[in-house]
């Protein structure tokens, strides 16, 4: 059986991706995401390809410029894994928003080395409507 992973399992994967989303490194994001990339948030379509990630992320970024995601556990199945983690920020002035403070998980899938699969759970629906937002509409 050939490995697809790219060498890298799926939890490695989206920690490099987390990584790169720290640091505000969209080239390596965008690295680590399949162009066919498929997301839900809390079961609801989100993402439907790597451009759409791009989007949302910088969504996310304009919205709170000091974004950071902490990982709380990993629980890594190779092709498969579960991240729990907790999303923080504060609101960029004027952007009418609450500070953000989300825990939540993902269950994802990847195949090499890059993120095929992404389902995200969390409590609320504010982020929902910020990464699924059609780009340049208001924030609320």
């Amino acid at each position: 059986m050939s490995d697809t992973t790219g060498g890298r399992t799926a939890c490695q994967t989206w920690l490099a991706y987390n990584a790169a989303e720290n640091a505000r490194d969209l080239a390596a994001m965008a690295a680590l995401v399949a162009a066919e990339l498929r997301a839900t948030v809390n079961g609801r379509p989100a993402v439907s390809s790597a451009e759409d990630d791009a989007a949302a992320m910088d969504r996310l970024l304009c919205t709170y410029p000091d974004y950071r995601r902490e990982v709380v556990e990993v629980i890594d199945a190779g092709e498969r894994g579960t991240v729990r983690w907790r999303m923080t920020g504060r609101p960029a002035p004027g952007s009418g928003v609450a500070p953000l403070d989300v825990a939540g998980c993902s269950v994802l899938t990847a195949r090499g080395g890059r993120i095929v699969e992404a389902h995200l759970y969390h409590d609320g629906t504010g982020l929902h409507e910020i990464v699924t937002a059609p780009p340049g509409e208001a924030r609320r």
